[in-house]
């Protein structure tokens, strides 16, 4: 910190003013770690109603397919005028002038289920230019100072088509504007690398390339969000998780109002194809999150560009910084920080630790993991170096250390900790880098995070969700026990039941102890927080518990009719909604023994 008092004022307004405008630390949220199968989608006219030219909003159209082909859940066919290309090429690779057996043939080619349609209906290089100052923080540190502002704002309408039934599946409405000196978001880690087309060539840096980069960011995220579960039908190598039209959102019963196939509802003994995830990769994954959580931070609620209110800060710079809609902690000069938790480490825990790398082309940052005991001394350090090693250290002795398979790709990546006194197991994502047996003297209490950045433009250092939670019984315990097993380990993406890859460790368990116990019956029964209306947090719970039940008839042989499942919503909270800790203890799912 002494090299900032020591520049003065003029320094640190021109460092605030550079971290207003990083175009990688604006970012939409990338998934570029996503496993699950893909939409076939194909991106047709982007029409002009805001009369900026119609080779602005082609290029618009141009710029947001290359944007959907960086983007993991989709698979992006040629539009028509490509198309029509591409056939003249068939045609020639079928006449006497290709050599025989190296021309493309008919019937080759992919089907695209949704078709993109959009208008820019605004598109305003010069929104505004008064003058004026650089927002509350700014109008705290320097006073009113005024500036000469150059604001750029650009509108779309999309609509999503299914192409075979022309029902609009989607429509949004989207708005991207940025500044001389802050973007609003400066795009998705797939927009960022897609380059400024046709006549946009103009707008090169100008606030209107970050206006658009901003939309086009948007849309993608919005679409990857948005778009039903039942479009994600491509699971590669021409496989498909079943037919057009067969019980999928857009199927041609449905466009008629007919109800689609699937379970027969929480009772019943058919089950449908599960709603999850690849989990190949996870099979070797043996984490399975505490059961009880003892302190849990999204940054949620944070307002950009302050220290995060739930750490206490030790040394460094920290603040609040936004990709899209995540918040995330940036670590501008390298330091430390400490979850402010409310009790101490219990004898069987687990540690969850989002962050987040801009890719194997940059240089990795350094993040530490420190367990302390009770007098605040380092007991064990977990270490990931330049995105693609691993080190951990126990009382200042190097027990393990292993290099990743790969550099760490672009988007978010969890450091995971699961540890008891004698004990512990750490991974990065799915990869376990240490197995840690007969710890002696070995007394935690406390953590902290260490921070070591690469001073590399482009290239922030951030840092996402934190979550440490209680290990408990196993789930046979607590079956005898209690009837019932209570589990955070079946995870799911907000407003999603699609279960995550991760999940595979928790559900193999129950897999196991159905197959082991064959007169054994369960309820399997999902809760959600209070966040969001009831009735959508109801649906929520039913169909995700509907997937958990899919997924081990589907996968573990178990016959449909020993498995009921039920959606409780909020309606049935196990702790506090008024904390994110109780919050996180609520989201859950139960299996009753009936």
């Amino acid at each position: 910190m002494s090299r900032f008092k020591a520049l003065g004022a003029l320094v640190i307004f021109f460092l605030i003013v550079s971290l207003a405008t990083p175009p990688a630390m604006a970012d939409a949220e990338d998934n570029l770690t996503y496993q699950g199968n893909k939409a076939r989608i194909a991106v047709g006219q982007i029409k002009d109603k805001a009369d900026c030219g119609g080779e602005i909003a082609e290029a618009i159209g141009e710029m947001l397919s290359t944007a959907l082909s960086n983007n993991d859940k989709f698979i992006v066919l040629a539009s028509q005028e490509e198309v029509d290309e591409l056939i003249d090429e068939i045609e020639l690779g079928e006449s006497e002038y290709v050599e025989e057996g190296r021309g493309a043939d008919k019937g080759l080619m992919e089907g695209a289920d949704i078709l993109v349609s959009g208008a820019v209906t605004g598109f305003e290089p010069n929104a505004g230019g008064s003058g004026g100052v650089l927002g509350g923080l700014k109008k705290k540190a320097f006073g009113e100072v005024g500036l000469s502002k150059k604001e750029a704002k650009i509108l779309m309408d999309i609509k999503l088509i299914d192409i075979r039934t022309r029902r609009i599946i989607k429509a949004m409405s989207l708005e991207g504007k940025a500044s001389k000196w802050s973007a609003e978001a400066a795009g998705g880690g797939w927009v960022n690398d897609v380059a400024l087309a046709g006549a946009l060539g103009a707008y090169s840096n100008e606030p209107m390339e970050s206006a658009v980069r901003d939309v086009l960011a948007k849309a993608v995220d919005k679409m990857a969000k948005e778009i039903p579960k039942d479009y994600y039908r491509y699971q590669g190598q021409g496989e498909y998780t079943k037919e057009y039209g067969a019980g999928g959102g857009a199927s041609a019963g449905e466009a008629r109002g007919e109800k689609g196939s699937g379970s027969k509802g929480e009772t019943g003994t058919g089950a449908s194809k599960p709603a999850a995830e690849n989990m190949k990769l996870f099979t070797k994954f043996d984490f399975i999150p505490g059961d009880k959580t003892i302190f849990y931070d999204d940054l949620s609620g944070e307002e950009v560009g302050e220290f995060p209110s739930r750490w206490k800060l030790i040394d460094g710079v920290f603040e609040i910084a936004q990709k899209g809609d995540l918040n995330l902690i940036m670590c501008s000069d390298g330091g430390s920080i400490r979850p402010k938790m409310a009790a101490s480490l219990p004898d069987r825990y687990t540690i969850e630790w989002e962050i987040y790398s801009n890719g194997a082309e940059q240089r990795g940052h350094f993040y530490h993991l420190h367990i302390l005991d009770a007098n605040e001394e380092t007991i064990s350090t977990i270490s990931l170096t330049d995105g693609e090693n691993t080190k951990v250290v126990i009382f200042d002795k190097e027990v393990a250390s292993k290099a990743l398979p790969a550099k760490l790709g672009k988007g978010i990546h969890t450091i995971r900790v699961m540890a008891t006194k004698t004990t512990m197991k750490c991974y990065i994502d799915n990869e376990r880098v240490a197995n840690i047996p007969d710890i002696e003297y070995f007394e935690p209490v406390m953590l902290k995070l260490e921070f070591d950045p690469w001073d590399e433009k482009g290239n922030p250092m951030l840092a996402g969700k934190f979550r440490v939670a209680e290990g408990g019984k196993t789930m046979r315990q607590q079956l005898d026990e209690t009837g019932k097993i209570v589990t955070h380990g079946i995870l799911f993406d907000s407003g999603s039941d699609v279960i995550k890859g991760e999940s595979y460790k928790t559900l193999q368990e129950i897999g196991n102890l159905l197959t082991n116990d064959t007169a054994l019956r369960l309820s399997i029964e999902g809760h959600t927080d209070s966040d969001g209306a009831d009735d959508f947090n109801m649906e929520l719970s039913r169909k995700r518990a509907e997937s958990v039940r899919n997924y081990i008839v589907s996968e573990f042989g178990i016959a449909a009719d020993r498995l009921e499942s039920k959606g409780w919503g909020e309606s049935k909270p196990v702790d506090t909604n008024d904390n994110s800790e109780g919050k996180a203890n609520n989201r859950r799912v139960e299996l009753i023994k009936l």
